[in-house]
Formats: structure tokens, C-alpha cells, sequence
């Protein structure tokens, strides 16, 4: 009998209601963001080697008067960005930009975008009409698409196609950029973005996913103001050193710094800024993460405990080509099952434990004396990643600075439950505890009789 051929042509309604089920509202614009940030490094020739200097070298900001500017805006009825960051080169839209995945003589542009995905399915997620203007110092086009329309014309391949317009190119460097306006915004959208706490979450996840892009390289507003780079509290222990190895490894360049935190002005330590920050080519994946995506829980490391809340960990993946980052298709998540990243996940545990062991020394079991650990803590200054890295692989290793022994010790005596009470009442304290009441009684002994 003759082979027959069975259907096994993609369908629009598939890519534009199945493939956008699986990634949030502030992904989407954290992917709008990331083609903002590719057009600028291709445009302004930013080497990944520099992002790299910039963020292990503590710079605030390139040496450069002029900082390229995203602005994202919203409303129940709108939603657009623009930005001035060199735009989408004809070319490039025409043959790449559109498609669902990039060809195989596709060569990367930037280094966040990887999959050929996420311009697609952030506008499609969002609403059923987008307009794109786009200009470059070479040349510009513009786009203007029902999906409504578009998705009921799938008969053949070439229904695939997206018509754009010649435009007028950019008048000088500090205009070429695109703007993206998508309006019949979808319900879920809309009440998303009524939802009083989106502007917190959609704050935190782009501060945090671009802080070391932050006033570096972008400067980004939502709805006018202007979003500032997520503080992570990297620490340096004055005595001692951190856990830093340098990887090279299937043309990807690893680096692991594992550290202590420091405290705020008060000394005290975040238990949310604390944990692992994995970064792929200067975006941050994962931040603060104490899951079992980075070890904690398993055989490698511990259950994060409020204890530990003074580690910081950083991995920093490097690559030219994107597609052999261990990021997922959203990219604010790790591919586990990824090579590289089931390589490297050993050794952060390595990196880890001796700072572990010492957040666990900080809590002794002896009452009478306080642990070393605690008065190291205190020593820890802030610093920046380049401070703490080098050309060597180091193990981390904390001491004393002039530290003084200890010259204290406890002083317990037993005492009638009701004589306890009677000083609460007296001190109009009813729930001051027996150590409390034992140090008050010690010092207006002390007062009383001169002593102090």
C-alpha cells in the first residue's frame, strides 16, 4: 500500500493560547527588557567581557555621560515600552525576530535573548493587537498586527508571515530605539494590572533581575519612576578569605563566590537577601534562592534555618552563545538536568560548607560563653565581588581581628516564684522573664552601692 503523509503543521492558536499559559506577567516584561538590552549591545558593540569587568570591579557605571533609558507604561486599557537602545535592525526583524525559535544559521545578538521566544509570546500574552516602531541608525520598520485576525488565517505557511512597513531611520544614536504598544489587553491582563500589588512585584523582580544592569548600562522607569539596582549585602570577612573557584567548561566561564553577608546599619542580617544569586550573562535567574534548586535541603547542604542567614553565594555563568546557559525558556528559573549546571552544582556545595560550619559555630551550645563566630560577624565590612575574587581558588576562612577574650560569666541564683511575681508587678512588667529581673537586680545593686 502507498505511505500516506499525516498533518504535522504548527497551529497559531496553539502558539498564542498554549505556549503563553506558562509564564507570568512579569516575565513577559522582563523579557520586553531583555530585547531593550540586547539592542543595546548590539548597537553599542558592549562586550560580555565588560559586563564581566563591570560587575567584578564594582563599577556604578561605564565611563559614559549619556545612559540609554526604558520606559515601561501601563494602564487597564494599554500597555507599552520604549526605549532608546539602538532599536531592531530591519534585517534581523524580517528574517529572525518574528519566528517562533531562531534558524539554524542564527547567530546571537545580544546575550539575553536565547530561544526565540519571548517577543512573541510577551506581546501575545498580553493582548490581541500590538504596533512596533522600530528604528536603528541604518534603517527603521513598523508593525501593526490584530492576533485576533492573524491567528484565524492558518492555512498555509506563508499565513505565518507578519507584514512590516519601511520606515524613516533614526536621526542620531540617542532616537534609535523601538516602541512596543499592545492594547485589547486581555481580562487577566487587565485585573493583573489593577491589582495593587503589582507595581511592588513588578518592581522587585526588575530591580532584582537587572542589578548589575541597573544605572550601569539602563536606566528604567514604570508608569515615571525610576527603578534602582536590588542591594545584595555582599560582605568580606576582615580576617580571613572567601570561597571563590573559576570554572571554564563547554565554552562557558563559571564563577563561584561563596561569602558571608553584612549587617545593616544595626548589624542586622536579611534572612531575604540571604542565599544563592545565579546570574546568566549579568542577569540575575535566581536570587536569594534557599531551595533544592541550589542544594539547600539535600545531601549536599542543609535546610535553610534562620541561622544561616548570613550566607550569600553567587554562581556567574558567562557564554557568547546564550543557548548554553543552564537557564529555562522563561529564565527566571534553572534547567536542573543541564551539564553544566549539574557540574557545577558540586562545587557550590564545596563552596559552602565552611561558611555553613561557621553559622553554625556562631551558635554554641555553651551559655556562659559567646562563640568567636559572633565577633567575627561583627567585623565583616561590605564589599564588592571584585574585592573578593582573584586568580586563585580559595576556600573560606574567617579570624578575629584584636579580638579580646571574654571576661564575663553567668550568674545564677534560685528565687520563689511569687517574690518574681511581686517585682513584675512592682515593675509593672507582667511578662519580664527570670533573666531579666536577675540582670535588673544586679545592676540597682551596682547602682546603689556606688559601683557603677
Amino acid at each position: 500500500m502507498p505511505t500516506q503523509l499525516a498533518k504535522a503543521f504548527p497551529r497559531k492558536s496553539f502558539f498564542v493560547q498554549m505556549f503563553t499559559k506558562d509564564i507570568s506577567l512579569e516575565d513577559c516584561i522582563l523579557d520586553l527588557l531583555d530585547n531593550s538590552i540586547d539592542g543595546l549591545i548590539g548597537s553599542s558593540e558592549i562586550r560580555l567581557a565588560d559586563i564581566s569587568r563591570s560587575i567584578f570591579n564594582g563599577h556604578d557605571k561605564p565611563d559614559t555621560r549619556w545612559t540609554p533609558l526604558v520606559s515601561v507604561d501601563y494602564s487597564s486599557e494599554l500597555f507599552s515600552i520604549q526605549d532608546n537602545c539602538g532599536g531592531i535592525d530591519l534585517n534581523y526583524a524580517l528574517n529572525e525576530a518574528f519566528n517562533f525559535g531562531h534558524s539554524l544559521s542564527y547567530h546571537p545578538l545580544g546575550y539575553l535573548g536565547a530561544y526565540g521566544v519571548g517577543l512573541k509570546r510577551a506581546i501575545f500574552k498580553i493582548g490581541r493587537h500590538f504596533n512596533i516602531v522600530s528604528r536603528t541608525l541604518s534603517n527603521g520598520f513598523a508593525c501593526d498586527l490584530d492576533v485576533t485576525e492573524w491567528v484565524a488565517r492558518d492555512e498555509t505557511l506563508r499565513d505565518w508571515q507578519i507584514p512590516l512597513r519601511d520606515i524613516e531611520k533614526a536621526s542620531g544614536s540617542r532616537s534609535a530605539g523601538t516602541k512596543i504598544t499592545v492594547t485589547g489587553l486581555h481580562q487577566e491582563v487587565k485585573m493583573r494590572l489593577q491589582d495593587k500589588t503589582f507595581p511592588i512585584h513588578l518592581t522587585r523582580a526588575i530591580e532584582r533581575t537587572y542589578a548589575f544592569f541597573l544605572k550601569r548600562y539602563v536606566r528604567v522607569q514604570v508608569n515615571g519612576t525610576e527603578l534602582h539596582p536590588y542591594v545584595i549585602p555582599v560582605g568580606r570577612p576582615q580576617g580571613g578569605q572567601v570561597s571563590y573557584e573559576k570554572i571554564d567548561r563547554d565554552r562557558v566561564t563559571v564563577r563561584i563566590v561563596a561569602t558571608v553577608a553584612h549587617g545593616d546599619e544595626r548589624g542586622r542580617l536579611s534572612m531575604d537577601a540571604a542565599g544563592w544569586y545565579i546570574v546568566c550573562n549579568g542577569r540575575v535567574v535566581l536570587a536569594a534562592d534557599k531551595t533544592h534548586t541550589t542544594g539547600w535541603g539535600t545531601e549536599s547542604l542543609p535546610q535553610f534555618v534562620p541561622k544561616y542567614r548570613a550566607f550569600v553565594g553567587f554562581v556567574f555563568f558567562e557564554s557568547q552563545d546564550p543557548l548554553r546557559l543552564p537557564w529555562t525558556t522563561t529564565k527566571r528559573d534553572l534547567n536542573k538536568e543541564s551539564s553544566i549546571y549539574l557540574h557545577v552544582r558540586d562545587r557550590m556545595a564545596l563552596a559552602a560548607r565552611p561558611v555553613i560550619t561557621f553559622c553554625n559555630r556562631k551558635y554554641g551550645p555553651d551559655a556562659d560563653e559567646e562563640p568567636i563566630e559572633r565577633e567575627i560577624s561583627r567585623q565583616v565590612r561590605a564589599a564588592s565581588l571584585g574585592d573578593l575574587t582573584g586568580n586563585r581558588t580559595t576556600t573560606f576562612t574567617a579570624q578575629p581581628i584584636a579580638h579580646k577574650p571574654r571576661t564575663t560569666t553567668t550568674v545564677k541564683f534560685e528565687a520563689d516564684h511569687t517574690e518574681l511575681e511581686r517585682i513584675r508587678k512592682h515593675l509593672r512588667s507582667p511578662r519580664m522573664g527570670a533573666g531579666a529581673i536577675g540582670r535588673h537586680a544586679f545592676e540597682y545593686f551596682m547602682a546603689q552601692e556606688g559601683l557603677k
